[in-house]
């Protein structure tokens, strides 16, 4: 939005207001100047006025003009100044540039012009460092103040001027108009805006708009209009109208275009009109009727009979041009105008949905919400047509729905708390008023409710008055105070839960496993193939995303053994991944679990191991271990057939059974490709994260004893744990299997070695007490399981 110092003078007294201070204020209250530029005419141009207009006889484009440039006692001195501008003409007031003036591009000469002097220039705005607001010279009116032949044009406020260019939130719809960016300034600089021109007195004798015009609506419509009839002659609008128009960029050939545009920037009303070349008078009753109704596309337009004449929000006048020419040559027009209003939420989500056609500049007011008073925005239209010899016909047609905003209840100690600074009710009050909110006093000291006006579209909530209320109190008025919080508990279940698995992760990667994600499907056929279980035949897939991938998975093994065969097609000899995911019972319950592989080499051919390092089953346990915390391991015989059957335990945790850790079938490796592979999968339901636990630590000295005994080769070793761990020797802080040794003297035995770690929490143990136990773990494993002391 770019408007001017003379402009933004008709609304509201600045006379007193430095520009540097209006630019202060407006960024303060969040419409922030993008640009801000003095534009000043050159001096020794000044006011004139052609008294003669000739023919140049060498020249078919040039006139050889008297112009007066002062006037004394009723006489005028004259110049004579050779013009090219095809609009110069005997009676108009125009600006001169005498000789010796400095222009931006020339420095003024006498000069002679095919035989003929010329002592001076007629000069266009662009010739002056103003925007275009024609293709020849400027024709000066009585709109930039009174004009005095030979004054200098600099001493009038249009060519003396602040030009401001703010930048305009999406939000604030409602300053996209000069009206719209005064009341904030009024309201921030305690300056009361001056009066709008009234609608234009209309004479008794004027014909009634009911006569020519019916306005209807065959369905419920959430458009609002407004309509009156002008029958009118063509004008030029006022320069101070045509310049604001011009700094805009939004003049156009058409009179009557440029000024409906000049109702819209200034009001912020959309307006539109309507001429009788396209909107023909019916011969029956000589009245037009115009239709509110929607269109194949759901947007509500006007139509005569058929004949679609706009879309409301989105296309109007200028996209029918097709009478502008015979419209400037008519001696008087019979026009409807026509003010409208959209809510702008529907008219963004229908152009969003359906991608039409648009007028850009009309549909940025209609989405950002434009003025609700078009009663305002047609009188401000119609007094451009008052000293043009218009006839105004009596009354409007109106179809209204403009809704009332919703009340907020302000509670005051909030809004202070808010703001961060003590703020009293009636300054709140006085504010909102000043912004034109409706505001009601209860009789509890500290609430207020106030209803925003039609035309904020921005605010809905107590928020948003918070927002206002601070524009205009100042962020600066503020104290700096350190922030105060406490910060609250936020975990969660869900938080704890993610910790916990990212924890899992990053130390299976610290061990050397690859971390890997996979989808939830898997191939019911292979899950078949292995004997893992399946869903319910209700609970299936309906839509599978492919064929290999049609159910749910049920474990996480089978994605890890695709990731490795893929690796190992790509050379990749040392293979270690992990995986947390999800997987389903037949039931289609959910649970989490944690899977592991290691195939061939844990470590590559790589100095200082030429050979590498070949992992095995035990490595395997180890480095599983290192993740997910110590655990034992029975042997069974699992119904999987992915499994070694001679090589598959179950995975116990504190006695609880938590995954399964085997060897893969031999089989299966060959199928696919792999070296000697190594599965492990984990519940994490069953894992628990438990907080670290004090244990006393003793100041005596630990002994270490080693046991050898020979028993029945498949006795297994838990058991033999069991039953030493039902002794509940205090003393025994640890043991575990160190040796293993087999030949053919031993027949169908072995010769197991178990370590014992001893140490007493109350004295240094002697060689009795040592003794003492080691018998009483001997003779219990005598006793249950036969062995031999070796």
């Amino acid at each position: 939005m770019i408007f001017t110092r003379s402009i933004l003078n008709q609304i509201l007294p600045i006379e007193n207001i430095s520009g540097e201070e209006i630019c202060k204020v407006l960024n303060k209250i969040g419409l922030e100047v993008e640009s801000f530029e003095k534009k000043v005419a050159p001096q020794k141009v000044v006011v004139g006025k052609i008294l003669e207009c000739q023919k140049h006889p060498d020249a078919t484009k040039l006139n050889v003009c008297q112009v007066a440039i002062e006037e004394k006692e009723g006489e005028y001195q004259v110049r004579q100044i050779v013009c090219g501008a095809p609009n110069a003409r005997v009676d108009i007031y125009v600006a001169v540039a005498l000789e010796g003036a400095e222009l931006p591009e020339i420095t003024i000469k006498k000069a002679n012009l095919r035989g003929i002097e010329s002592c001076g220039m007629l000069c266009s705005t662009t010739e002056l460092g103003f925007p275009k607001v024609n293709d020849g010279i400027v024709e000066l009116d009585s709109s930039i103040g009174e004009l005095v032949i030979g004054k200098e044009l600099s001493e009038y406020p249009c060519f003396n001027e602040e030009v401001y260019e703010v930048s305009i939130t999406p939000n604030r719809g409602d300053c996209m108009s000069l009206l719209g960016i005064a009341r904030d300034l009024s309201v921030a600089l305690k300056l009361e805006r001056k009066a709008l021109c009234p609608m234009p007195k209309i004479s008794e004798n004027a014909p009634g708009i009911g006569r020519v015009l019916q306005v209807v609506a065959s369905e419920k419509h959430k458009t609002s209009l407004l309509f009156k009839v002008i029958e009118a002659k063509p004008f030029v609008l006022p320069l101070s109208a045509v310049l604001f128009l011009a700094y805009n960029e939004r003049l156009c050939k058409d009179w009557l275009g440029n000024a409906l545009c000049f109702g819209t920037l200034f009001s912020g009303v959309l307006l539109n009109a309507y001429l009788q070349d396209f909107c023909q008078l019916e011969d029956k009753n000589g009245k037009v009727v115009l239709n509110l109704k929607k269109d194949s596309q759901g947007f509500e337009c006007i139509y005569q009979e058929d004949k679609k004449l706009s879309t409301i929000g989105i296309r109007g006048y200028m996209e029918n041009p097709s009478s502008t020419t015979r419209l400037n040559n008519k001696e008087r027009e019979f026009i409807i105008l026509e003010a409208s209003y959209i809510p702008p939420e529907v008219i963004s989500q229908q152009v969003m949905e359906s991608k039409p056609k648009i007028d850009e500049k009309m549909f940025a007011y209609s989405s950002r919400g434009s003025n609700t008073d078009l009663q305002m925005g047609l009188s401000v239209l119609l007094n451009l047509f008052a000293d043009n010899d218009s006839v105004v016909y009596n009354d409007t047609q109106e179809l209204l729905d403009i809704q009332s905003k919703e009340s907020i209840t302000i509670e005051i100690p909030l809004l202070s708390r808010v703001i961060g600074v003590e703020i009293d009710r009636l300054q709140v009050v006085n504010l909102l008023r000043a912004l034109e909110f409706k505001v009601e006093i209860s009789n509890d000291e500290n609430l207020i409710v106030a209803t925003p006006p039609t035309f904020r579209h921005d605010i809905l909530g107590f928020q948003d008055v918070a927002e206002e209320i601070i524009r205009f109190y100042g962020i600066d008025n503020v104290p700096s105070t350190p922030l105060v919080f406490v910060q609250q508990d936020q975990t969660n279940d869900a938080l704890r839960l993610y910790r916990f698995r990212r924890n899992l992760a990053q130390r299976a990667i610290g061990v050397g496993f690859n971390e890997v994600v996979h989808f939830l499907f898997e191939s019911k056929e292979k899950l078949q193939q292995y004997g893992f279980p399946l869903l319910g035949s209700q609970l299936e897939l309906v839509n599978p995303i492919t064929q290999d991938l049609n159910t749910l998975r049920s474990t996480l093994l089978l994605g890890l053994l695709r990731a490795a065969e893929q690796n190992r097609n790509n050379g990749f000899c040392a293979i270690s991944l992990s995986e947390i995911g999800a997987v389903y019972d037949k039931w289609r319950n959910q649970s989490e679990k944690m899977a592991f592989l290691q195939s061939g080499f844990i470590r590559e051919e790589r100095y200082p191991n030429a050979k590498g390092i070949r992992g095995d089953y035990f490595e395997f346990c180890d480095r599983v271990a290192r993740v997910i915390g110590e655990f034992t391991l029975e042997a069974f015989q699992s119904e999987i057939s992915l499994f070694h059957p001679g090589q598959c335990a179950k995975v116990l945790q504190n006695g609880k059974e938590i995954g399964i850790l085997a060897t893969l079938h031999p089989q299966v490796a060959l199928e696919l490709g792999l070296d000697c592979t190594y599965l492990c999968e984990i519940s994490l339901d069953s894992l628990k994260k438990a907080l670290p636990k004090a244990k006393t630590y003793s100041k005596f000295q630990k002994a270490q004893r080693d046991l050898s005994v020979v028993l029945n080769r498949e006795i297994p070793y838990y058991k033999l744990k069991a039953a030493i761990h039902k002794l509940n020797l205090s003393d025994v802080i640890g043991f575990y299997p160190l040796d293993i040794y087999q030949d053919e003297s031993l027949g169908d035995k072995l010769s197991l070695t178990i370590r014992f770690e001893l140490q007493s929490e109350s004295k240094t143990l002697e060689e009795k007490d040592i003794t003492a136990m080691m018998d009483q773990i001997l003779e219990i494993l005598k006793t249950e399981f036969n062995v031999e002391l070796r």
